[in-house]
């Protein structure tokens, strides 16, 4: 109900001509968009804010073609920034981890609009080339039709057959697998793990291995996509940012290590992931030479944005078309800087 009224409001609301004031009103500030991953099967049924359609992407990229928004690489946008340079209604295009669907579907799509876009690669998965274990035991957990699910011969701390209806029930038993796997075995070990999970629930792991449906880019694809102009930056090297600074350093250092030789080329842009970040971090990437960081805050940026807390719009399967318009239109952050006037506890 409530998305359905928010869409009448924004249908309403471009009829009356307001997103065409907004884009106006806000045409200094920077529009970052965030990608994830492009499905290639039933991904965006799974997780629509993580996996985009190609059409529904292909859908984007047209309307910012035709409504001439400057599409700005990253080091552009944030030398224009510093400059106070920025064209208006400027527009960044991101995808982040790395998906090897960025290189299957995103990548054709940019190639035709001729846009440059940046990938915040995690390194861990890029180096190992099997699904993400956490993604695929969700998604295997996800798509099972079983009722119950039987643990013996898995080596796992718990015993006998446990229920999976309702959700609940299913999601407990899910991550303590995931929690188990993650803190005692080594990738090899997890890998048998899911295999057997699959078994267990129904669900053809190898298929998924095959498709790489859950799987990251591998060295030769980041380094052609690198070679076709796209830009390869940092995401952590195990998809997490620590709050020790020789663990962050740890971090980024190996994500470096491996992306640089590929690339053949100084990563100085960042970004945190799963959104997790806090302004003690700052210092510790400046040291690291990091010039930017991309979160996953809504929101437009301007000069006095810090760049190492650049805000960004979250795009997925779950975003209608018209709540796109109203966020590139700038409508949408019109809409948060009132509500920020209204009295505590008023929508």
């Amino acid at each position: 109900m409530y998305d359905t009224l928010k869409r009448t409001f924004f249908w309403a609301s471009k009829y009356l001509g307001l997103f065409s004031l907004a884009r106006l009103v806000t045409r200094r500030g920077l529009r970052i968009l965030c990608y994830h991953g492009f499905a290639l099967s039933d991904e965006s049924d799974f997780r629509p804010k993580l996996f985009i359609h190609r059409e529904t992407f292909q859908a984007r990229m047209q309307y910012l073609f035709e409504q001439g928004y400057p599409i700005l690489s990253l080091d552009q946008a944030c030398n224009c920034l510093a400059k106070g340079s920025l064209p208006d209604n400027a527009v960044t295009i991101t995808m982040d981890d790395g998906f090897y669907s960025v290189f299957r579907c995103a990548a054709p799509v940019l190639k035709d609009h001729a846009f440059p876009a940046t990938v915040y690669v995690t390194s861990y998965y890029a180096q190992e080339q099997n699904p993400i274990f956490r993604l695929v035991v969700q998604y295997m957990f996800w798509k099972a039709a079983e009722n119950e699910f039987d643990t013996a011969g898995l080596g796992l701390p718990l015993s006998g057959t446990f229920p999976l209806r309702p959700d609940e029930k299913k999601e407990k038993i899910m991550w303590e697998i995931i929690r188990f796997a993650e803190t005692r075995l080594e990738e090899p070990d997890r890998c048998i793990l899911a295999y057997e999970l699959g078994v267990r629930l129904g669900i053809d792991y190898r298929k998924i291995e095959k498709t790489r449906e859950l799987s990251l880019l591998s060295p030769q694809e980041i380094r052609d996509l690198a070679t076709e102009g796209m830009d390869i930056q940092l995401h952590t090297h195990r998809h997490r940012l620590p709050e020790e600074q020789d663990l962050v350093e740890r971090e980024i250092g190996q994500n470096r290590e491996f992306l640089q030789p590929l690339v053949r080329k100084k990563l100085q842009h960042f970004c945190y992931p799963s959104g997790v970040w806090s302004k003690r971090h700052w210092p510790w990437l400046d040291r690291l030479g990091i010039i930017s960081a991309t979160t996953c805050e809504p929101g437009l940026n301007y000069a006095e944005t810090p760049r190492l807390g650049l805000r960004r719009f979250l795009d997925g399967e779950n975003i209608s078309q018209i709540e796109f318009e109203a966020e590139l239109s700038g409508f949408s952050e019109i809409v948060r800087w009132g509500r920020g006037f209204l009295p505590s506890g008023v929508v």
